[in-house]
C-alpha cells in the first residue's frame, strides 16, 4: 500500500496529531531560522564568536557607537560575507585581515543627516569640512575611516591620526619645549569648531589655536601671566595668527609675521597713524608695540623720536607767508611745546599742521609771550634786506630809494623799535630818517645807504651833481651836495683805500655843480 493509502487508513485523530506536529516543526524551524538570521545580522555576539574580535570589541565598547550593532556600519553582502568567512577560516585563522569596509555614505546617515543633538554633524565642523570640501585633488575621495582608523572601532583621534595615510607625516612642532613633547593635534587645533556658515576659504582660520587652547597648557599660563591679552585684542585672541609652532623655534620669531603674514603688509591699509612711517620702522612692529598688549608703548612722541630733540637736528617746514618758502625748525628749542601742537595723525603719521608763517608767529610774536628776538634771530643769521623808502633829501628832493639794511650793523637797536607787534612783524612803516637825521651831512658815510652803481651806469656828467647831469628832476630849491670824499666813494668804492683821509678835490679838479 502506498504512503498516501496508509495515511488515509489512519484514524482522524492520528492525522490531526501528525498535522499539528508537522506545523509545529515548520514554525520551530522558522523561528530558529529567524533567530539565526537575527543573531548573525544584529547581535554583536556573533562577531564576538571569533576570538580575534575580542580586542576590537573592547575598543568599540568604549566608543560613542557602543549602543549600535556591528551591522549598523558593516553591511557586507551575502557573497562578501561568505568570502570573508572562508578567507578568515581557511587562510588567516590567527590574524584579522581588513574586511567589511565602511563607505562614507554609511557615516553620513548619522553624522550629516542625523540628529545633531545625538551625533556630531561633521558637515558643520571646521576640521571635517576643510577635508571633505577641499578642492585639493589629493583629498578627493577621502574616506572617513582613513582618519578614524588609528584605533579601529574606537574612532577617537590620537596623536598619530593626522600623520597617517601619508597626510601630515612631515609636520612637526619646533617651538621651544613643545618640540620635545608628544602633543595631540586637537590639543591646539579645534577640529570640531562650529563652522556651519563659514565660507570654505576661511575654514583654516577656524582651526587656528586660540587663547584658550594655548593657555590650556600650564606652562603657557605661567609664561604669559605678566602680559595677558587685552580685552580688545585686535587679533581676536588668536595666538595662531602670529605664532606658528610648526615653523618657529622661539616665541620671538612671531615678530617676523607681523608685516609679511598677509595681515600688515602695507602701512596704508592699517590705520592713518601708520601711514607715512618708514618701511624699516613699519616692519619692526615691536619697536612701538609690546607683545600680547599690542598698544603702543610710547606715552609721548619723543619715546620713538628721541633724535628730534637732540642738538643740531633741523627740520625744514614749508610755510606760506608773503611768499611760500622753506623755513628751518629746531626741535630742541621747542621741548616745552607738545608735539600735538604742530603734528597730528588723522590722515598721516605725524603730519605737520603748521603750514603758514602766522601759525608760528602766533606763539613766537605774541605780545604777552614773545621771547627775546635774539633767541631765534641772531643778528648774523638775519640776511641783509633791501628797503623801499620815500625820503625827503636835504637838497630839497623827495625820492623813492631802495636802500640796503644790514641787521648786523644795527645790533644795538632793539628789534621792537622797527618791528611792530603785529602778526607779520612788518617794518614797512619805519622811516630811516627817524634815526639817521644827519645822513646827508658832510661827515656822513654815503656808502652806508647808497650802493655802488652798476658799471657804465653814469657818464662823466655825473660830476655835475644829480640834477645837473639831467638824470633827475630839478629840486624845489637848489642846494648842491658837498663834494666830500665820502660822497665820491659812493661811485668809486674800489678806491676806499686810495689816499685815506685826503680830499679828492685836492687832486681832481671838478666842474662847478649846476642847478
Amino acid at each position: 500500500m502506498s504512503l498516501r493509502g496508509r495515511l488515509a487508513a489512519l484514524p482522524p485523530i492520528v492525522l490531526i496529531t501528525l498535522g499539528m506536529v508537522a506545523l509545529g516543526a515548520v514554525v520551530a524551524g522558522g523561528v530558529f531560522a529567524y533567530r539565526t538570521y537575527d543573531y548573525i545580522e544584529h547581535d554583536n555576539d556573533f562577531c564576538m564568536s571569533c576570538h580575534l574580535m575580542q580586542e576590537p570589541y573592547e575598543r568599540f565598547a568604549r566608543s560613542e557607537h557602543r549602543e549600535l550593532g556591528c551591522k549598523a556600519c558593516h553591511q557586507p553582502t551575502f557573497g562578501q560575507r561568505s568570502s570573508m568567512a572562508l578567507t578568515q577560516i581557511a587562510e588567516n585563522p590567527d590574524s584579522l585581515a581588513e574586511h567589511a569596509e565602511v563607505p562614507n555614505e554609511r557615516c553620513e546617515e548619522c553624522h550629516v543627516r542625523g540628529d545633531r543633538q545625538k551625533w556630531l554633524l561633521v558637515s558643520q565642523s571646521a576640521g571635517h569640512r576643510i577635508h571633505l570640501e577641499s578642492s585639493d585633488s589629493t583629498l578627493q575621495g577621502l574616506r572617513c575611516v582613513e582618519c578614524h582608523s588609528t584605533s579601529v572601532h574606537e574612532f577617537a583621534s590620537s596623536d598619530r591620526t593626522c600623520g597617517q595615510s601619508e597626510c601630515h607625516q612631515s609636520t612637526e612642532v619646533k617651538l621651544g619645549a613643545m618640540g620635545a613633547l608628544t602633543i595631540h593635534c586637537a590639543a591646539c587645533h579645534d577640529f570640531n569648531a562650529p563652522a556651519a556658515t563659514v565660507p570654505t576659504d576661511s575654514l583654516s582660520e577656524q582651526l587656528r589655536p586660540q587663547r584658550d587652547e594655548c593657555l590650556s597648557c600650564h606652562a603657557m599660563r605661567v609664561l604669559v601671566a605678566g602680559s595677558p591679552l587685552p580685552v580688545d585684542d585686535p587679533h581676536g585672541g588668536s595666538c595662531g595668527a602670529c605664532h606658528n609652532p610648526h615653523e618657529q623655534a622661539t616665541p620671538a620669531d612671531a615678530v617676523a609675521t607681523c608685516a609679511n603674514a598677509g595681515c600688515h603688509e602695507s602701512s596704508e591699509e592699517v590705520t592713518p597713524f601708520h601711514r607715512g612711517i618708514a618701511e624699516p620702522v613699519f616692519a619692526d612692529c615691536l619697536r612701538c608695540h609690546q607683545a600680547h598688549a599690542f598698544a603702543a608703548t610710547g606715552a609721548a612722541c619723543s619715546d620713538c623720536h628721541a633724535e628730534a630733540t637732540r642738538p643740531g637736528g633741523i627740520a625744514v617746514v614749508r610755510v606760506s607767508g608773503s611768499a611760500a618758502r622753506a623755513r628751518p625748525f629746531r626741535h630742541e628749542t621747542h621741548t616745552g611745546v607738545t608735539c600735538a601742537s604742530c603734528h597730528e595723525s588723522t590722515d598721516t603719521h605725524g603730519r605737520t599742521t603748521v603750514t603758514a608763517a602766522a601759525q608760528c608767529q602766533a606763539c613766537h610774536h605774541a605780545p604777552a609771550e614773545a621771547e627775546p628776538c635774539a633767541e631765534c634771530h641772531a643778528p648774523r643769521s638775519v640776511p641783509a634786506a633791501r628797503l623801499s623808502r620815500v625820503v625827503d633829501l636835504d637838497i630839497g628832493l623827495r625820492a623813492t630809494r631802495s636802500l640796503p639794511f644790514d641787521h648786523d650793523r644795527h645790533n644795538t637797536v632793539a628789534c621792537s623799535q622797527c618791528h611792530a607787534a603785529t602778526p607779520n612783524q612788518s617794518a614797512a612803516s619805519v622811516s630811516c630818517a627817524d634815526c639817521h637825521t644827519d645822513h646827508h651831512k658832510p661827515a656822513s658815510d654815503c656808502m652806508a645807504c647808497h650802493a655802488q652803481p652798476k658799471e657804465n651806469a653814469h657818464t662823466l656828467n655825473a660830476h655835475l651833481t644829480c640834477s645837473g647831469a639831467g638824470c633827475h628832476g630839478p629840486p624845489t630849491a637848489f642846494n648842491p651836495v658837498p663834494r666830500t670824499r665820502s660822497f665820491c666813494l659812493v661811485c668809486h668804492q674800489d678806491l676806499v683805500d686810495h689816499r685815506p683821509g685826503e680830499d679828492c678835490a685836492a687832486c681832481h679838479a671838478l666842474p662847478r655843480g649846476q642847478p
